[in-house]
């Protein structure tokens, strides 16, 4: 189980069994997880359904072709003994997969991503909602974004013209 996951059920303690808590005394003490450390997460976990509402799917994107999504890391931190890592990300509306306009600035957690996974995981927490936008992470998105459509613009002729007349 995940320290999200252990965390979340040891929220629900009220609910278990006496067996089932030992157990889970048992586990959160094997992790080093304090009272302080289930105190924050309980914290994290109102604020950000406080925040929210719900849990805002950073992937919808790929469900169609408007939608949601989080680009951006600035002040990347990690914790590798629990393979966790937080950053400040902008969650962008996005219209035929380019970023429209910047909705908002977040700080999230969420499992430890590996350069070379291509599985990330899609389970975050939001730790807090910023009254401001970052601008500079802002205008660096929209200068990708545009050098992507200009790289398509010259790319995809010129390959095109390659297939045809070979």
């Amino acid at each position: 189980m995940s320290r999200d996951g252990l965390l979340r059920l040891a929220l629900e303690r009220d609910q278990l069994t006496a067996d089932a808590q030992i157990a889970l005394d048992v586990e959160l003490g094997n992790r080093r997880i304090t009272a302080s450390d289930l105190a924050s997460f309980k914290a994290e976990s109102l604020a950000g359904k406080a925040e929210q509402g719900r849990h805002i799917d950073p992937f919808s994107v790929f469900s169609g072709s408007v939608g949601k999504k989080f680009l951006g890391r600035k002040s990347l931190t990690h914790d590798p003994r629990f393979r966790i890592e937080e950053y400040d990300t902008t969650l962008w509306f996005f219209a035929f997969w380019f970023p429209i306009f910047p909705i908002a600035r977040y700080r999230i957690r969420r499992l430890f991503h590996r350069p070379w996974s291509f599985c990330t995981s899609d389970e975050f927490h939001v730790l807090q909602k910023f009254p401001q936008r970052d601008w500079e992470q802002i205008l660096l998105t929209w200068v990708k974004a545009m050098l992507v459509l200009l790289l398509l613009r010259f790319a995809l002729p010129l390959a095109l013209r390659h297939f045809v007349y070979r």
